[in-house]
């Protein structure tokens, strides 16, 4: 074929193209921009509008930025206006994973504040509907450690993973009827989107999401493996810790998830759900899923073990009683600080919260009567620093009413009150974030990379537009 039947032919293939191109609305324009880009940029390289010397890669390299600046702006388009996105929010298969996609990766680039808290909640309610997740969380190669999970619950078993000589924790999601399938997926990528979001040194790292045997039906969720296990199990193996230091760690990523907007509810708080760090820190764990409208808070343990045996014990009282005129019977922060004192407990006695009362009926009976766990008076918690004041702090915590109770700020404040004698010597915890993924590397190339330098790039932006 000579050279003008084939620039012919590819000018036929062009219009009907760009025919196609016209017929898509705002969203679908965004949502397709790969397609766009990676078209026109084919188009180039074929020489299809001008010989391949007439403009510079440099040209070429502004128009790509601007580009990328244009898509970022329209991105912002989308979350703030409110037709926009419901228009957004409705996308599903391959145009919902689109905007996931761009969401995510326009997050992992500075954002002001409200721009942030908008982004947030598209894609936190676009993955609710669609039951999928931003594809940069997917990781490949782990591999699983032994021939048997290592702990187990009523969300999820976990094993033990490896992944580049990096120990990891593996959740792997359980579904027992095959009819839960659809409801559980869009539960666990909407979890699993907000758990992406987080970064605290006290709130346990998220890593990614993990197909086993490559069944993207078959999820996992990933983070660090914590070889001190949880709060209580550290404490039998070292039980002179000073727990002043762990209350603190407890209290700062509870403040940290209440301060979010939309704040964060952990909603099953106790000791087996914090971790203990290599540096001997305290980190929140087993979110479950979250299942609150983003008009609300977050609830985080819908699919965790919140309602199983035992997890009563550090309910408050407005959820053990359906009849409450206190709340509506969901978790809420004043709930969350309820289980902070149950927590405490746990930690500075070393038994369970109501340990003498062993029938579940009979504790919520007791709550209910206004009852609570009775200060230990044994010499360990002396050692763990337990004081007059911090037992004070830890009363008003499970005060009957939750209006009564502090919040996670004022607990800060008055932690950091307590007389000095408590200096903290622990190191800092470094894990190895680069296997959680803070670009698109499923993708041929981050959508934003670009703008990581775009101030430097303000000049030839605006030669460019000229």
């Amino acid at each position: 074929m000579c050279d003008v039947q084939r620039c012919c032919a590819l000018s036929a293939i062009h219009h009907d193209t760009l025919h196609q191109w016209k017929a898509w609305n705002y969203i679908s324009a965004i949502s397709n921009h790969r397609v766009i880009l990676d078209y026109l940029w084919d188009m180039f390289q074929m020489g299809l509008y001008s010989r391949r010397n007439e403009h510079s890669e440099d040209v070429i390299r502004k128009l790509l930025l601007l580009d990328t600046i244009n898509l970022s702006a329209h991105i912002t388009t989308v979350v703030v206006d409110s037709s926009r996105c419901r228009e957004a929010l409705a996308r599903r298969g391959p145009e919902a994973q689109s905007l996931l996609n761009l969401l995510q990766a326009r997050m992992d680039l500075p954002l002001d504040h409200p721009a942030k808290r908008r982004h947030v909640g598209a894609l936190i309610q676009l993955s609710r509907a669609s039951g999928l997740y931003p594809e940069c969380m997917i990781l490949k190669g782990i591999e699983l450690i032994g021939g048997n999970a290592v702990a187990g619950g009523g969300y999820g078993d976990v094993w033990k993973g490896s992944l580049r000589g990096q120990q990891l924790a593996v959740k792997v999601l359980k579904i027992f009827l095959k009819d839960d399938l659809t409801k559980l997926l869009k539960e666990f990528s909407c979890e699993a989107v907000i758990w992406r979001q987080l970064c605290h040194p006290n709130v346990l790292p998220f890593y990614g999401v993990y197909h086993l045997a490559d069944n993207s039906t078959r999820v996992c969720l990933v983070s660090p493996w914590m070889e001190s296990g949880n709060v209580v199990d550290f404490l039998k193996q070292a039980p002179q810790t000073d727990c002043v230091h762990l209350t603190r760690d407890i209290a700062e990523g509870l403040h940290y998830l209440h301060a979010l907007k939309p704040c964060i509810v952990h909603g099953d708080l106790k000791g087996v759900n914090i971790l203990v760090t290599p540096a001997g820190r305290a980190c929140l764990a087993d979110f479950g899923l979250a299942t609150a409208r983003d008009s609300k808070p977050i609830i985080m343990s819908s699919m965790s073990s919140s309602r199983t045996t035992g997890t009563l014990r550090w309910q408050a009282p407005e959820l053990l009683n359906p009849e409450s005129d206190e709340g509506d019977g969901r978790n809420s922060m004043p709930s969350d600080v309820y289980a902070f004192a149950c927590v405490c407990y746990e930690m500075f006695s070393g038994e369970l919260p109501f340990h003498e009362i062993p029938r579940d009926y009979s504790v919520i009976l007791a709550v209910m009567s206004g009852k609570r766990p009775r200060r230990p008076l044994h010499d360990m918690c002396r050692i763990r620093g337990l004081s007059n004041d911090l037992w004070d702090l830890i009363e008003i915590c499970w005060a009957d009413r939750p209006s009564d109770r502090p919040t996670a700020s004022q607990i800060m404040e008055r932690l950091y009150a307590l007389p000095h004698g408590h200096v903290d010597q622990r190191p800092l915890d470094e894990f190895d974030l680069s296997l959680s993924s803070r670009i698109l590397d499923s993708q041929p190339e981050h959508p934003f990379a670009d703008l990581a330098g775009l101030t430097d790039a303000t000049d030839e932006i605006r030669q460019c537009k000229r």
